[in-house]
């Protein structure tokens, strides 16, 4: 409708310039919408009006905003700093921080020169009262995200999440916690952007976040989630005509197929990726997508081919290095090492890595670090980097924590101390398959076997309890005394979820509160099942699948919960 109003306003309007300046509103509304013929449209009829220098500018940009015009080239940023300077002066910011925003992009996209991120940084710092703009941070992020990720982690800590309702400030705060590796908290931004594109309708803006999001959920474990987002980021970018996009949700469904055991397929979703990229040799991507290389050859057991791969992401002289992306392979890179006796090679490039940790704050090299610096320690030194990482902050990031539970676990079965070692190990192998990590929950079972406690006694043990594999990993959970909330957690299920699964379990169990739980389970695995096909409860009520306090399952549902199933 607003596009719509501003067109038949420039109809309307006398003054030629005023017609264009009000077709350029339009343009960039429509981008919103992700209508790329609306807005080429739209910037044709306004070029074709006499306008100022700073709307002639704007043109430029409207031009370029779909596939961010050609990355990697340091003169353009150049310019478009210039422009900056000029729209600031004159009293446009908007413009200014849209222009920085553009340029920025082209200094993450490829590599334009440590020269050409600092000029973006400077000319932002010279804007005033502009920090506090979202595009402001996320222009400094991926500028420099290295250098000013300490800068942009302050201007983050201040922003109150829940206050944000604008979807493209949101994304761009997501933008920004990403380039700096804080994925915990890009994730919080890009899902309240996601729901919010969606109800407006601004899939230009939905294509962008749904990139960004998959990537951020990769590092932190939820791999089903990313797989979902990037499939939908890349139909969404094409849809919209946003090429460097839909590269880059195809790149993440490549590090999803690599992680998840599909290698074949990730080694073909690179390769395509690159082909996409023939024209623009964007940094970046190819980083991503040597990642999904190393990720694939890691899964399938091809250890010194991983190691080359992902070595090449960490060589500065590559096409495939990114500064920022290769904090993404520093575990992995670790892993293979161990496995082909390459430990030196990899402790030089973790000494790079500690060096630019002493220079940025980021939480996903932090938490890589500590996986990768007590993988590749010498055995006087491990036990203790092991137990420091575990004893870090790991809750929003399952995955670096089943590895590191899964390596030290490994460790004290090497070094004959195995009671120890099965805690850790039950441990990773649970947590592992949950986020479907099919090639190390499997290194985990084995390992668990190996100290003669392995998943098929635990699988045995629970064979005659009439549940199924969820439910009975939430009954046991809730058994050793977590919380709804513990347990969703560590499922990736919403309390409420957990609860709706313990309100059936109860009556299968034929038990009526949650400290009922371990003995329960403890006397089922015991006792063999009857052969009528149907458990007698302990109150001898009948089968427990079909009664629940002495009433019939399915008529009881909306009834008050069992004592203990809404345990917070």
């Amino acid at each position: 409708m607003a596009i719509s109003a501003l067109e038949r306003a420039a109809e309307l309007t006398a003054d030629p310039a005023g017609r264009g300046r009000r077709l350029l509103l339009a343009a960039e509304l429509a981008f919103t919408l992700g209508q790329v013929e609306l807005v080429a449209r739209l910037v044709g009829a306004a070029a074709r009006t006499p306008l100022s220098a700073l709307d002639l500018t704007r043109v430029e940009w409207l031009r370029e905003i779909f596939s961010d015009g050609v990355p990697g080239d340091a003169g353009r940023v150049h310019q478009l700093c210039q422009g900056a300077a000029v729209a600031a002066g004159a009293g446009d910011l908007d413009l200014a921080l849209n222009l920085l925003l553009g340029a920025a992009l082209r200094c993450w996209w490829a590599d334009c020169g440590p020269r050409a991120g600092a000029e973006v940084a400077s000319t932002l710092r010279s804007l005033s009262g502009a920090n506090l703009d979202a595009r402001y941070v996320a222009a400094l992020a991926v500028a420099e995200p290295v250098g000013c990720a300490a800068d942009v982690d302050e201007l983050l800590s201040a922003v109150v999440t829940e206050s944000v309702v604008d979807p493209d400030a949101l994304r761009l705060l997501g933008m920004a916690a990403h380039a700096i590796g804080d994925q915990p908290r890009a994730a919080d931004f890009l899902e309240r952007a996601q729901h919010t594109c969606r109800a407006e309708g601004r899939l230009g803006l939905l294509a962008q976040v749904l990139g960004m999001h998959g990537s951020v959920l990769l590092d932190l474990g939820d791999w089903h989630g990313a797989g979902a987002a990037s499939a939908e980021g890349r139909r969404a970018a094409a849809d919209t005509g946003q090429p460097i996009w839909s590269a880059g949700t195809l790149v993440n469904e490549a590090r999803v197929a690599g992680l998840t055991g599909h290698g074949a397929l990730a080694l073909e979703l690179a390769d395509q990726a690159d082909r996409s990229l023939m024209s623009h040799p964007l940094n970046d991507f190819r980083a991503c997508g040597q990642l999904a290389r190393g990720f694939a050859l890691l899964s399938d057991g091809r250890y010194a081919d991983a190691f080359r791969a992902l070595s090449r992401v960490f060589d500065t002289a590559d096409a495939c290095h990114h500064q920022r992306e290769q904090f993404s392979g520093i575990m992995f890179l670790a892993e293979a090492a161990v496995h082909v006796g390459e430990q030196a090679a990899a402790r030089r490039v973790l000494a790079d890595m500690e060096q630019l940790a002493t220079i940025t704050p980021s939480p996903l090299l932090r938490v890589q670090l500590l996986y990768s610096r007590a993988v590749l320690a010498q055995d006087a030194d491990a036990d203790r980097l092991f137990v420091q990482a575990l004893a870090a902050d790991l809750d929003r990031w399952p995955w670096v924590l089943a590895r590191v539970e899964l390596a030290y676990g490994s460790w004290l079965r090497r070094h004959r101390r195995v009671a120890e070692s099965r805690q850790y190990l039950r441990s990773a192998h649970h947590r592992l398959e949950q986020i479907g990590a099919a090639a190390w929950a499997g290194q985990a079972a084995a390992e668990l076997a190996a100290t003669g406690a392995g998943r098929s006694t635990a699988v045995a043990e629970t064979a005659r309890i009439p549940l199924s594999a969820q439910e009975l990993q939430i009954a046991l959970l809730a058994a050793d005394g977590l919380s709804n909330r513990e347990i969703g957690s560590r499922l990736f299920l919403s309390h409420r979820t957990v609860g709706s699964h313990l309100y059936r379990i109860f009556p299968k169990l034929d038990i009526s509160s949650r400290g009922q739980l371990a003995g329960r389970l403890a006397a089922a695995s015991r006792r063999p099942e009857p052969s009528t096909g149907g458990r007698a409860g302990a109150s001898g009520r009948g089968p427990a699948s079909e009664t629940l306090f002495g009433q019939p399952a399915q008529a009881a549902v909306g009834d008050v919960a069992p004592s203990g199933i809404d345990g917070q």
